[in-house]
C-alpha cells in the first residue's frame, strides 16, 4: 500500500476473559496519517483494543489487519519486525527505575538496532528535545515529576520512528495544565512526524484537541465514529450521556442507593 489509504483495520474482533466479553464483534479503520481518538468509559476495552492493535493480544475471532497484513499470519520473526513500526505511550509512563532516562529512552534502539552507544544517545537527545526536556538524560526516573515521566514515555516511543503511534490515557492523573502540554505535544507530533496515531481516552477536552476523528466505544462495539464537530453534536444517547459527563441517561451500570437517614 502507498503513503494514503488505510493503515490499520480491525474486522469483527472478539474477545473475551473469563466468560466477559469485553470486544464484542468490533470492526473499525484507521486511515494512514490520521489521529483517531477512542472513547469510553474506563474498563470498557479500549486498552484490551490498543493491545490487539500491536499484537500484544490475540481476538478470539477476527483479525486485525495492520497495512494489507493479517497480524495472526506473521510469524514471531515478522511480527516483532512489524512491531518495529509501532511506538506505544502506556499508561503510567512504566521506565525502568533503575535506568537514566537516557537509557530508558533509548531502550528500543539498544535491545533492536545495531546503532553504537553514541548514536543511541544522539537519538534520545533528539526525542527529549523534541518533547521539550533537554539536557535530563542522566537523571533517573525519581527525579521528576508526572507530566515529566509522560514526556519521557512520548520520547521514548518516538525516538524509534516509529509510522504508528498508540497512547492508552496520555491525560491520566494529569492536572488540566500539563494535560494540556500533553495535548499540544501529541498535536505537534502528529504534524512534525507525519505519524498515524491512535488514542485511548476518556478526557473529552483532550479527544476533541487531538483527533481527526472520534470513536465512542460501548459494550464492546463502536456506537459512533464522527469528527469531534460530529460527536460534540450527536444526538444518539450514550454518547450525548458520556461526553457531557451526565449521571443520568443509557448507561446505567452504577446504581447509587440514596441515602436514608435511619
Amino acid at each position: 500500500m502507498g503513503m494514503d489509504g488505510l493503515m490499520m483495520e480491525a474486522r469483527k474482533v472478539s474477545k473475551s476473559f473469563n466468560g466477559k466479553m469485553v470486544l464484542n464483534q468490533m470492526s473499525l479503520t484507521v486511515a494512514r496519517g490520521e489521529t483517531l481518538v477512542i472513547i469510553g468509559r474506563s474498563g470498557c476495552g479500549k486498552s484490551v483494543f490498543l493491545k490487539h492493535l500491536i499484537g500484544l493480544m490475540q481476538p478470539d475471532s477476527g483479525s486485525i489487519m495492520v497495512d494489507g497484513m493479517d497480524l495472526s499470519a506473521l510469524s514471531t520473526r515478522q511480527m516483532n519486525h512489524m512491531r518495529m513500526r509501532f511506538g506505544m505511550v502506556f499508561q503510567g509512563a512504566a521506565l525502568f527505575d533503575s535506568m537514566t532516562i537516557g537509557e530508558n529512552v533509548g531502550f528500543g534502539l539498544t535491545e533492536h538496532s545495531s546503532l553504537s552507544q553514541a548514536a543511541v544517545r544522539d537519538r534520545a537527545e533528539e526525542a527529549l528535545e523534541l518533547v521539550g526536556l533537554k539536557g535530563i538524560q542522566d537523571l533517573k526516573p525519581s527525579e521528576l515529576s508526572g507530566g515529566m515521566k509522560k514526556r519521557v514515555a512520548l520520547a521514548r516511543a518516538i525516538c524509534m520512528k516509529p509510522e504508528i503511534l498508540l497512547y492508552d490515557e496520555p491525560t491520566t492523573g494529569l492536572d488540566p495544565i500539563m494535560s494540556d502540554a500533553i495535548n499540544d505535544l501529541i498535536v505537534s507530533l502528529h504534524d512534525r512526524l507525519k505519524v498515524t496515531a491512535v488514542v485511548v481516552t476518556h478526557d473529552m477536552v483532550s479527544a476533541y484537541k487531538v483527533g481527526t476523528r472520534v470513536a465512542m466505544m460501548y459494550h464492546g462495539n463502536i456506537v459512533e465514529i464522527g469528527t469531534p464537530d460530529e460527536i460534540r453534536n450527536t444526538t444518539n444517547p450514550v454518547v450525548r450521556q458520556f461526553i457531557t459527563g451526565s449521571a443520568s441517561g443509557p448507561i446505567t451500570d452504577i446504581q447509587f442507593k440514596s441515602l436514608t437517614t435511619a
